[in-house]
């Protein structure tokens, strides 16, 4: 009877530590469900961010577009007015008929305004009395065009089309200004390497000569330690000979008797 106590406990006892793991392996899943979740989330709250600084962009752009367009639309319209105007200026009658002092017609042209007289076809002849006035009969007169002056709306047409050229400068200035940085880094990158491979090069000189000064000093330390002083010192003297151009040992002497004392101490 206790045994079979014993084994439905067992029993038992296995069944919940099955279950606990179980229960724990579908806790494990559901964390890692929810992080999953919060991570997606946390993906799709930047990529609305994103959509939504995108959205502000176009509409800004299309604001600014909408503003261009308009513009355009005015500016067209004042061009179409003033060159309307340009051309009603360009029509204007240049030939004035005088019949016994008063303006009988005025015309834009020679033949029109010799028709317009009773003698289309006869031979006219230069007027000797300026006087407008002068009752002789038929005369035709040569109008001076006034000058063009500027159309009523030259400053709104100034004003519209230097708003529209603005953005086209402010980015021809921007690309210039790209192309100086670009040119600065290029020339900075250049010298940056030049100067690298300089240090590079002054390094390993360095870094050579020490060796062999190291190795020089070596050999004479090893010299100066035998037992014969005479023998130690002419070993020194050659060892400084063969590296008399590490040291800046000049080994040819003076020159015309000059510098004999520090050469001399030196040799």
């Amino acid at each position: 009877m206790i045994r079979m106590i014993r084994t439905k406990n067992l029993r038992a006892l296995q069944e919940g530590a099955e279950l606990a793991s179980a229960l724990e392996a579908d806790l494990e899943n559901a964390e890692a469900a929810v992080a999953a979740f919060e991570a997606d989330q946390a993906d799709d709250v930047e990529q609305l961010q994103r959509l939504s600084s995108e959205a502000h962009d176009l509409r800004v752009e299309l604001e600014a577009a909408e503003t261009r367009g308009s513009d355009m639309h005015r500016l067209i319209e004042l061009l179409l007015t003033a060159t309307k105007y340009a051309f009603d200026a360009a029509d204007a009658p240049l030939d004035v008929v005088m019949h016994q002092g008063n303006v009988h017609s005025t015309h834009r042209d020679r033949k029109a305004a010799l028709a317009a007289t009773p003698f289309p076809d006869g031979v006219w002849l230069p007027c000797p009395t300026p006087d407008d006035t002068d009752p002789l009969g038929w005369k035709i007169k040569q109008a001076t065009p006034t000058p063009l002056p500027s159309p009523a709306n030259a400053s709104e047409i100034e004003f519209l089309l230097e708003r529209l050229e603005r953005p086209a400068l402010e980015q021809l200035d921007e690309a210039r200004e790209l192309e100086a940085v670009r040119a600065q880094r290029d020339t900075a990158m250049k010298d940056t390497e030049t100067a690298a491979a300089a240090l590079t090069a002054e390094s390993l000189t360095y870094a050579f000569h020490r060796v062999a000064v190291t190795e020089a000093v070596t050999e004479i330390a090893m010299a100066l330690s035998g037992r014969s002083p005479r023998a130690s010192v002419r070993e020194v003297s050659a060892l400084l000979l063969r590296h008399a151009e590490l040291f800046g040992i000049d080994t040819h002497g003076p020159e015309n008797g000059a510098d004999t004392e520090t050469k001399g101490a030196v040799a």
